[in-house]
């Protein structure tokens, strides 16, 4: 990850202190040798000589990244025997034979038990035509696949396994392209994509170029060499494609840097088509907002009509720049003070508090008296009323006295 970073950063800044620096040098050379005055940094000439020096150092750059990259893949099984990947079964026996008594643990030490391990492990793997057949594509990693027992399993793994890269990496294409600034770049990138894509795929479906007797899952076709074959005669494929990975982050960032400064009529595009863009986006936009305004002026006047439960207006009336003429004076006080109430009752029903509190207490004392006097409305009927017992007994009170 680290790597990667200081790559970006190298990519970013170096180009054009580079470039900077080497043209400085050139100017003065030509002007010691060719007594040439340098152009002013202001004049097409400065500017044609900054593109290609700026070309120039991109190049070189690229090279260098280049070889870096080749330099850092470790070494194979067969380069660490010091064979060809189209070695026999009898050369590999006697070059692991040599390698075992140059590297083994009680003539070097320690140190180097774990390289012997390795090379030990590989070379009883590799005795099988189907696991070096996986080898030479996938890697090291196929010796712990050992749920894979033919050449169909170990591809499907191996496919499977790539295809990470491909997804992550188009990924990071279309939301580049998506969240930066359209430009003509963007295609170059994809089509430099579906190359790596395209020759990765070559790489791995390809002939072996081990010269094992055919079987039955190995392939009878001769391979064809590639320039990554005659380059590196002792890697195998899966180096090849680590290889490639590395080569089309390098291009991709190169090409966003080169492109703005070897074309940067193309990058800028047309002043006239960008203006009209721009003014038609802003016609549209205006249109917009005058539509949007209408439709909330409709709306409110239906919606403040129908409150106070006026007469509705025709469409003719409610499309007037300004609805507030037609409501009257004391209609927009009462309005007004509806609309306090429903503010502060919303207020008291949604804060969280002792007046929340204090608000639900009332409600569900209001309730009950409600309950009960809906409950107290029913019981007369089925009792008689106290007045009329009362009136009775006064009455009876008077006839006993008197008999």
């Amino acid at each position: 990850m680290s790597t990667t970073l200081f790559r970006i950063a190298g990519w970013t800044y170096l180009p054009d202190f580079a470039t900077r620096q080497a043209l400085r040098v050139i100017h003065q050379t030509s002007s010691n040798i060719f007594h040439r005055h340098p152009p002013d940094p202001r004049t097409p000439a400065y500017a044609l000589h900054y593109r290609l020096t700026f070309a120039a150092v991109v190049l070189c750059y690229l090279i260098y990244n280049f070889l870096d990259a080749s330099g850092s893949i470790t070494n194979n099984f067969y380069e660490l025997l010091g064979v060809y990947p189209n070695s026999s079964d009898a050369t590999l026996k006697t070059a692991f034979r040599g390698f075992a008594r140059k590297y083994h643990p009680d003539r070097v030490g320690p140190s180097g038990e774990a390289l012997f391990i390795e090379v030990r492990d590989a070379f009883e793997a590799l005795k099988d035509p189907v696991v070096r057949f996986a080898y030479d594509r996938f890697g090291p990693d196929v010796l712990k696949w050992k749920e894979c027992t033919t050449m169909r399993e170990y591809l499907r793994r191996g496919l499977l396994s790539s295809s990470l890269y491909h997804i992550m990496t188009g990924a990071g294409l279309i939301l580049f392209s998506a969240i930066g600034k359209p430009s003509p770049i963007a295609a170059w990138r994809y089509l430099l994509f579906l190359c790596l894509f395209a020759s990765e795929l070559y790489l791995l479906l390809a002939p072996s170029p081990s010269a094992l007797s055919p079987g039955p899952f190995i392939d009878a076709a001769a391979s064809h060499a590639t320039i990554l074959d005659v380059a590196f005669p002792k890697r195998i494929v899966y180096q090849h494609v680590l290889l490639l990975h590395q080569v089309f982050f390098f291009l991709s960032v190169a090409l966003s840097r080169v492109a703005p400064v070897l074309f940067p009529s193309l990058m800028r595009g047309d002043p006239i088509v960008d203006q009209q863009i721009v003014r038609a986006m802003a016609e549209r936009l205006g249109a917009l907002a005058k539509t949007t305004e209408r439709e909330l002026s409709i709306m409110l006047d239906t919606e403040l009509l129908a409150i106070h439960e006026t007469p509705m207006v025709t469409s003719e009336m409610s499309t007037l720049s300004r609805p507030q003429e037609m409501l009257k004076s004391d209609i927009m006080r009462v309005l007004t003070m509806e609309m306090e109430d429903v503010v502060v009752e919303n207020k008291l029903k949604t804060e969280v508090g002792p007046v929340k509190t204090a608000w639900d207490s009332v409600v569900d004392k209001e309730m009950r008296n409600k309950d009960q006097g809906w409950r107290l409305q029913k019981i007369p009927d089925k009792v008689p009323s106290p007045p009329e017992t009362r009136q009775v007994k006064l009455h009876n009170r008077p006839r006993s006295l008197s008999l």
